[in-house]
């Protein structure tokens, strides 16, 4: 136990070591101005612009052609096999299309 706690501090005094530059804190507003140029204000989420986009619109029929008045919506129901890391699984799946 007490070898294990020597050689994690061997450890961890190496790493400090190798990268002098890292184990020095420097305030927060210095680091984000000096690699940035932006104070706080600017970086925040109520000066930023919101971009609106439209919604994308899901086409429900194939092309511009709508099944027509009478049409029925036929599906197909089936057990598939499906393979995962826990093992092979029977899960349910469905094809549907329109008809008439």
């Amino acid at each position: 136990m007490r070898t294990s706690a020597i050689l994690m501090s061997l450890f961890a005094g190496l790493i400090v070591a190798a990268a002098p530059g890292a184990a020095r804190a420097q305030p927060a507003t210095a680091v984000s101005s000096h690699h940035h140029g932006l104070t706080a204000e600017e970086f925040s989420a109520q000066s930023r612009r919101v971009l609106r986009r439209t919604p994308r619109r899901v086409p429900v029929y194939r092309g511009s052609q709508s099944p027509g008045p009478n049409s029925v919506r036929v599906c197909n129901a089936y057990y598939e096999q499906e393979y995962r890391p826990s093992g092979t699984v029977i899960v349910p799946r469905m094809r549907c299309a329109w008809s008439g």
